[in-house]
């Protein structure tokens, strides 16, 4: 990929019933990655898009609350990275074949009452240089 990445980032506060306005803003803006916090999806939940692909994370008891997701155009190589789900973040991953290196890339959510602090969910290697991991 050797053109820029037009990357949008939005809390949905529940998301299921605005899959046309946010179809039509991926497709009037030209976004190529969206990241939504609060997304209130379920394991039930199907949510597509057009000519975009879905990656998710449900909050672990399965209602209608926080969660996140990576919606990106389906033309960009990428894959799937291992997700991070507790009561505390949700957050979903993805690598883009990015050039000229590859982009991590997360949407998380994190409820405002949990305190804040610097979890290590995305790496899985003890090394933070590691893009590999």
């Amino acid at each position: 990929m050797d053109t820029p990445l037009h990357v949008v980032l939005r809390n949905a506060n529940g998301f299921f019933n605005h899959t046309l306005e946010l179809q039509t803003f991926l497709n009037m803006h030209k976004i190529d990655i969206a990241l939504i916090s609060e997304t209130h999806f379920i394991a039930r939940t199907v949510f597509k898009i057009p000519h975009y692909t879905v990656y998710r994370t449900i909050h672990p008891d399965d209602t209608a609350h926080g969660g996140a997701a990576v919606i990106l155009r389906s033309s960009i190589r990428h894959h799937e990275l291992l997700h991070y789900q507790s009561d505390k973040i949700q957050a979903a991953t993805i690598k883009v074949d990015a050039r000229p290196w590859p982009l991590t890339i997360s949407a998380i959510y994190c409820p405002p009452r949990v305190k804040p602090y610097l979890p290590t969910i995305i790496r899985r290697s003890s090394d933070p240089w590691d893009l590999d991991s």
